[in-house]
């Protein structure tokens, strides 16, 4: 058995469960680097020539979801864009399995919001007066306002990536919802899914969202032998907690292929990852035959009075030395991960940005993936205009104003508002106001930005942008008619989402008060950020990436979040709290537990080399923990001298 066939079994049970006469669920483990994509691009390659003709005879597909846009494009080009497999993002399979149901969504919108409506009434009769009495008023007005509007909808509109405007338009989160809803308690819906998909694949399923996930496994199991629910993923690389904490133990009816080798990385970073999921669960991967050696090294330094760019400078010094690739040298070769966002964006520059929109959880996942509307206003629409104009570029000026200005759509240009001649004629207005906010090299706050964009009414504001705005701005003045035209906010919805500490309004209006106070040139270094276009990267951001030299940077003084994830907790320099561990011995996820995975999804990316950068309160306690637990042999942890710096040669070890 050769490195190349090793898996071969892992693939044949795959081929074997996806049978229109016998289909049968699976869950792959495949952990990092074990070719998991190719696993599934085999599998539909793999589909007998009989079986895609009876596909496509009875206009049945195979419903492949994958994480990222990016994943599905590449998934759809291995298959030649063969129309018979439907190749998705969660987001747009859901959105594909209820559109154009209108008489469903609105009658589950309707049902949903008059029992919120009438559970507000019943607190608001037994409440006091005061901030949260007003927010029940809002709340209560805005959710009857819907309800009495929802007749007038045709049809429900949604796209999976970007903006979501007008008030027949459905959000992330109540198409994850409604399709869920569906799968589970219509059963008329269930046939036509049934009728239309054999086989429902999905890539990366430990992070799936759990309604959906748990409205799948329902599904599945309701109508198991009719249908083949493919699940790939590792739930060692669970990194959002949004996804089926316990899947693995979800799936105990399941075939159970699994995978053994790990394709991409050198033998001593799988040694290394083997041994940080070792107290996880006892799934071990083999390295290539071919890929022996490789380096890895822990460097360590005090939190306190460590200089860190200069020591992380002579890391990358040292590491050059150790391995004999001068690469290691220039930043920009070497992939630098962090636990956190927050450690990103204090060494780019955006913290002022990215600080207070981190926190509230219904701004958080789309602020840090870039698809929030009110983030894009600034990123997509904003940005580009005022690159445009700086560059001279009147064609991409132009270009983006008709993407997303109503002052150059057609009814803007036929006709004027407030007196102008034309809707062109008050874009130019706009933008020139714009501008002036950038003579002389001046960086604007994002604030001020905003104002003016809203005064002259360049592009939509967002729902959640409208209370920041000045009291004297026309988009204020008019908020309450457009807030009649707007599709459903979050406190609309009518759906209940598992939240950590669900925030209220007047948090999201605070969180966003505070970041439109940073300076505007932030935005561009937050969008090359979330596009992956800096040198920084984070777990989140790289997961299914590889790269030949990895510095993993770990320092919980940068941890904003404290709780959630913690490498001094996870290497016994600190131990969990009395709250910690009452839930930790109910069963619950700990901090120990989450930041594990982190670490095993970030080491995992080396293919050739990785340093460990760690800065600790007490960097003696950690090389303990390292050696005793068998991650790391003497020789491979460096201690930093005091004051942050390499001592002697750059290798002397803590013995």
């Amino acid at each position: 058995m050769t490195d190349a066939t090793r898996d071969a079994g892992a693939d044949a049970m795959i081929r074997a469960c996806l049978s229109l006469d016998q289909p049968r669920s699976f869950f792959l483990f495949a952990g990092a680097g074990s070719g998991k994509t190719r696993s599934l691009k085999d599998a539909l390659e793999g589909l007998d020539t009989q079986t895609l003709t009876t596909l496509r005879k009875h206009s049945r597909k195979i419903a492949v979801i994958t994480y990222t846009n990016a994943a599905a494009d590449e998934i759809t080009r291995r298959v030649k864009a063969d129309p018979v497999f439907q190749v998705q993002t969660i987001h747009s399979f859901a959105w594909s399995l209820i559109e154009g149901r209108t008489a469903d969504i609105r009658g589950w919108l309707e049902s949903n919001l008059q029992t919120e409506i009438a559970e507000i009434q019943a607190a608001h009769e037994n409440g006091r007066a005061g901030k949260a009495h007003d927010k029940r008023v809002k709340n209560m007005a805005s959710k009857t306002k819907r309800l009495e509007r929802l007749a007038e909808i045709r049809t429900f509109t949604y796209t999976p990536v970007g903006d979501n405007f007008g008030r027949d338009a459905l959000q992330h989160t109540e198409v994850i919802a409604l399709a869920a809803h569906f799968l589970t308690e219509s059963e008329t819906f269930q046939n036509i899914v049934l009728a239309r998909y054999p086989f429902i694949l999905i890539d990366e399923s430990q992070d799936t969202m759990e309604a959906l996930m748990e409205a799948l496994l329902t599904f599945e199991a309701r109508h198991r032998g009719r249908i083949a629910l493919g699940l790939l993923g590792d739930t060692m690389q669970r990194i959002y907690t949004d996804g089926l904490r316990d899947l693995d133990q979800r799936v105990a009816d399941f075939a159970q292929p699994a995978k053994q080798m790990n394709h991409r990385s050198r033998a001593r970073i799988v040694d290394l990852a083997n041994a940080i999921r070792r107290d996880d669960d006892s799934r071990q991967q083999r390295a290539r035959e071919d890929k022996p050696g490789g380096t890895v090294r822990v460097f360590l330094a005090p939190s306190k009075g460590t200089d860190r760019a200069a020591f992380e400078a002579s890391t990358r010094v040292e590491m050059a030395r150790i391995t004999g690739d001068p690469a290691w040298q220039n930043a920009e070769a070497i992939k630098t991960l962090t636990i956190e966002r927050h450690m990103a964006a204090a060494r780019l520059g955006f913290s002022e940005l990215f600080e207070p929109l981190s926190k509230p959880d219904k701004l958080k996942d789309g602020f840090h993936d870039g698809t929030l509307p009110a983030i894009r206003l600034f990123t997509h629409r904003v940005l580009p205009l005022v690159t445009a104009q700086k560059n001279g570029d009147a064609f991409a000026a132009m270009a983006v104003l008709r993407d997303g200005s109503p002052l150059v759509d057609k009814r803007g240009i036929r006709a004027g508002r407030e007196g102008q001649a034309t809707g062109l004629d008050a874009a130019r207005a706009g933008v020139a106001a714009l501008m002036t906010l950038f003579k002389d090299e001046r960086d604007p706050s994002c604030a001020e930005v905003l104002a003016v964009v809203a005064e002259h009414r360049l592009f939509p504001i967002p729902d959640q942008l409208r209370p920041c705005l000045p009291e004297d701005s026309p988009v204020a003045q008019d908020t309450a008619d457009v807030l009649a035209e707007r599709g459903p906010s979050f406190d609309d919805l009518g759906i209940t989402m598992p939240e950590a500490t669900p925030p209220t309004e007047t948090t999201i209006t605070e969180a966003w008060t505070q970041a439109l106070e940073a300076p505007f040139s932030q935005v561009a270094r937050y969008l090359a950020y979330v596009e992956d276009r800096s040198p920084y990267g984070t777990h989140q951001g790289v997961k299914g990436l590889q790269f030949p030299r990895v510095m993993v940077i770990a320092d919980d003084a940068d941890t904003r979040f404290k709780g959630r994830a913690s490498y001094e907790t996870l290497f016994g320099v600190k131990q969990l709290s009395r709250d910690a561990q009452k839930k930790a011995d109910n069963g619950e996820e700990t901090t120990i537990q989450r930041t594990r995975r982190l670490l095993y999804v970030t080491c995992t990316r080396a293919e050739e080399s990785l340093a460990l950068v760690l800065y600790s309160e007490a960097p003696d306690t950690i090389h303990r923990f390292l050696i005793s637990k068998g991650w790391m042999a003497k020789d491979e942890v460096v201690m930093a001298a005091p004051g942050g710096r390499l001592s002697g040669s750059c290798t002397a070890a803590l013995n």
